[in-house]
């Protein structure tokens, strides 16, 4: 999953409000919310790179939230060569205009095909931490890629720091892998014209020993999601 980081911010942001002004009222009564997206975007775009080659992605969720400020949710994705869902939950909260958010999530490619030694199962945990437009987060390999004996410690991680206000951002990524002569770094550019529709402009701006140079130019991610 791809943006799972902040999935129930706004749902949560809500709960934490309310609850903090409900004042001693507040303790006897538990709220929760079931919601979902369904969505289209003109690529898979993840973490800098277009993950089905120019082909149509169409993906959706289904997400839980409390107000304490658990949640947790599946998200199902098309792939090239086949299919995604991933697993997950967290906790996250606000106070003021700081947040945060811890979740886990569990990576599945049920059926990958001739993909299965590029999409592999995995597992992160994901911290995240946001305040007054900026916001930082670090996705952290734990278990393993793949299952059973052909598995191999996940050891590979990735950060983000992005800015936005009102409809604009900004978000710097980077990955720390594991392997030599692995690591880029990309920086995206978003806008959202609408809640349902966004656009993103990507570069990868470094890579070491110019292992994405195959990858160098620039994409351009059109995204329409629905949620209920």
């Amino acid at each position: 999953m791809k943006h799972v980081s902040g999935i129930k911010k706004t749902v949560l942001a809500a709960s934490v409000a309310a609850t903090m002004a409900a004042g001693l009222a507040a303790p006897s009564i538990a709220v929760a919310e079931v919601s979902g997206t369904v969505g289209v975007s003109n690529m898979y775009f993840w973490r800098g790179v277009d993950l089905t080659e120019g082909n149509a992605q169409v993906f959706g969720s289904l997400d839980y939230a409390h107000s304490s400020g658990l949640y947790a949710g599946v998200w199902g994705s098309s792939e090239v060569g086949g299919t995604e869902y991933d697993l997950y939950a967290g906790y996250a909260g606000s106070l003021g205009d700081f947040s945060y958010d811890i979740a886990y999530v569990d990576y599945n490619y049920p059926n990958s095909g001739d993909y299965a030694g590029a999409y592999r199962d995995l597992q992160e945990v994901i911290l995240s931490l946001g305040y007054a437009g900026f916001s930082a987060a670090g996705y952290f390999g734990v278990g393993d890629y793949g299952r059973g004996d052909d598995a191999e410690d996940n050891e590979d991680n990735y950060f983000t720091v992005g800015y936005s206000y009102d409809k604009y951002g900004i978000t710097v990524g980077t990955w720390d892998f594991e392997a030599d002569d692995s690591n880029y770094t990309h920086v995206d550019l978003s806008y959202a014209l609408t809640d349902e529709l966004g656009f993103t402009v990507s570069k990868i701006v470094d890579s070491e020993g110019g292992n994405m140079d195959d990858t160098d130019d620039a994409l351009f991610v059109v995204t329409y999601a629905l949620s209920f």
